[in-house]
């Protein structure tokens, strides 16, 4: 009889462990799923300029295209993510927060004040205590574009700007440097790193 107990012991032991050996395999695949699902690499050597590493409300790049002799075109593209949005240049309302461009003085490029907004956001009415009253939300991936005019035909120059928004619901101001370079006749964008 004590050999059966003895037996039934071991058995259980053996039982229990191989359980508790299974248990925790399946807590270490979910740690590692949820680190291959949260860790986010934002690739630095394009213009894609990513807020954050764990998720990202948006992803933003930038593109300038010759339209004419003299003429460019400087392109954003915005990839919402999570039910991100933004106030569209297009609101009538005085939003702190509304997507713009900015751009530091220069005797280069004159600088088209309107944008074409691709898809056309619509003017709805928000009761939010912030804005109660109409306003342009952007909540799907929208291109903009801008025209910049060459002044000045001869020599190489750089023109910096800034893309400044609040990104919603995050409610944080985004602000994105960019340089202009024009070269041989060429405009091409690059990331102000600074």
């Amino acid at each position: 009889m004590i050999k059966y107990i003895f037996l039934s012991l071991i058995l259980f032991i053996g039982v229990s462990c191989q359980l508790e050996n299974k248990t925790e395999k399946k807590q270490d695949n979910t740690v590692a799923e949820t680190v291959k699902t949260n860790n986010y690499i934002s690739p630095y050597d394009s213009f894609n300029y990513d807020i954050s590493k764990d998720v990202a409300p948006y992803k933003l790049s930038l593109n300038t295209f010759q339209i004419a002799k003299d003429e460019f075109s400087l392109e954003v593209n915005i990839e919402l993510n999570q039910g991100s949005f933004f106030v569209s240049p297009k609101s009538k309302g005085s939003f702190k927060g509304k997507f713009r461009i900015e751009f530091n003085k220069n005797n280069h490029l004159e600088i088209d004040k309107a944008f074409t907004e691709s898809p056309e956001s619509k003017e709805v009415f928000d009761s939010h205590p912030y804005v109660n009253g109409y306003v342009n939300w952007v909540k799907e991936n929208t291109k903009y574009n801008k025209t910049l005019k060459l002044k000045e035909k001869k020599g190489n120059f750089t023109v910096t700007g800034v893309i400044k928004f609040v990104i919603e619901p995050k409610c944080t101001l985004e602000e994105i440097p960019f340089i202009l370079i024009y070269e041989n006749g060429e405009l091409i964008i690059r990331r102000d790193m600074c």
